[in-house]
């Protein structure tokens, strides 16, 4: 492999569902036949009940806005296009690999997938160093399980499934880091609480979206498809989030795409400055 510029989309190809969220159901909403042949396909919210629920956003790579937490936050609307938030641009990323973190305590194993489920403040860089970027994308192994599906997902006895989380000290770290964006190979950054009904804490979500300038949350990115195919996981990169810009007035968060770009030597740092003034508009439009 060459010296040049390497992009790696981080989406997830599928939904991921667990807990009481709808399955995501394709059906023919057009079929092809002869004498017609257009195709057309939908796809639909089922419950185990069979009944249909409206179908959302969290189920696979997605940003939440402000409004999701924060009543009166900015949604989709207010925050796509417009040149005050950074996500709107390539960011500089630090890029945090814990699938091999030293402490076992931390970590968990599944279905031969070793994973960090509790990222805690001891495992980030400073305040100091983060300060030199935009975002901080942690990737805890967790997404190698999201790019298997969720089709064989399920809790444990007690109904807990060990999702990765973070610790209000972590969220609080990327605030005062001034983080335009925190980003995890998961699809929320909340602890399960309680098993049967299904609970999760909402103590990371307010300090990180209702702050001022807010920190995004992108969850939902897989890092499981990076070192198979490039050969290691940097430790920086540009990251570019393109969010689902239909029907955003209102919405609380976004479908998104991906992408983290990167290059051979690490520690290129000059490369990726210059490719991100290169790609970042002096106006943005639309």
């Amino acid at each position: 492999m060459g010296n040049g510029l390497i992009k790696c989309d981080l989406t997830l190809r599928k939904y991921f569902i667990y807990g009481n969220s709808a399955a995501v159901v394709t059906r023919p909403v057009l079929p092809r036949r002869e004498g017609q042949p257009i195709l057309m396909r939908g796809e639909v919210g089922i419950k185990d009940d069979g009944n249909l629920r409206p179908l959302v956003a969290h189920n696979t790579t997605h940003i939440d806005m402000p409004l999701h937490f924060i009543e009166g936050g900015a949604d989709l609307a207010e925050v796509l296009n417009n040149s005050d938030y950074r996500i709107n641009r390539p960011m500089l990323t630090r890029v945090l690999d814990l699938s091999n973190w030293s402490d076992a305590s931390a970590m968990r194993e599944r279905d031969g997938v070793r994973y960090c489920e509790r990222v805690t403040a001891d495992m980030l860089p400073s305040v100091e160093e983060l300060r030199q970027y935009d975002a901080l994308m942690l990737l805890t192994g967790f997404g190698a399980v999201l790019d298997r599906g969720s089709e064989h997902f399920h809790p444990d006895a007690e109904g807990f499934y060990h999702l990765p989380s973070v610790t209000v000290e972590v969220a609080q770290r990327a605030v005062d880091a001034e983080l335009s964006l925190l980003a995890i190979d998961c699809t929320t950054v909340e602890c399960q609480t309680q098993g049967n009904p299904l609970r999760m804490t909402g103590d990371v979500h307010p300090i990180l979206l209702g702050n001022d300038p807010p920190v995004f949350i992108l969850e939902g990115v897989t890092g499981s498809r990076i070192a198979p195919q490039a050969g290691f996981v940097p430790t920086e990169g540009a990251l570019e989030v393109i969010p689902r810009r239909t029907n955003a007035e209102g919405a609380d968060a976004a479908h998104a795409r991906v992408f983290l770009s990167f290059y051979q030597d690490d520690d290129d740092r000059k490369r990726l400055e210059q490719l991100i003034e290169l790609t970042t508009p002096e106006q943005l439009y639309g």
